[in-house]
């Protein structure tokens, strides 16, 4: 397993969340606000308007393919859990819309 420096785990989960700025409603403003909006979609299997961790994963990898923000370095790093973690403010398992607009704006 791959290691990641805790100074670098800003460069690979903040730049997630900032692609990640779409879902807060514009997707129609873009077209990579669009697929984003796309990709959340249809990682959300449940359709709960929420991504657990192996719905949150599906969301990376798809914005990984289409080489949306810095998401390929999450996949690459193997840092799921920890970008997920960083993403979820209250810490209730789940992370919503408005958890990955929240974090644009720190």
């Amino acid at each position: 397993m791959r290691t990641i420096s805790m100074t670098l785990l800003p460069w690979v989960v903040t730049p997630v969340v900032l692609v990640a700025l779409t879902l807060s409603g514009l997707a129609h403003a873009n077209p990579q606000r669009a697929q984003l909006q796309a990709n959340f979609q249809a990682a959300d299997i449940d359709r709960n308007e929420q991504l657990n961790l192996a719905e949150f994963k599906t969301f990376i990898n798809l914005n990984a393919d289409h080489k949306l923000g810095r998401s390929a370095s999450v996949r690459r790093f193997g840092m799921y859990t920890t970008a997920f973690k960083e993403i979820d403010a209250n810490g209730d398992g789940v992370v919503t819309k408005e958890e990955i607009a929240a974090q644009t704006k720190q």
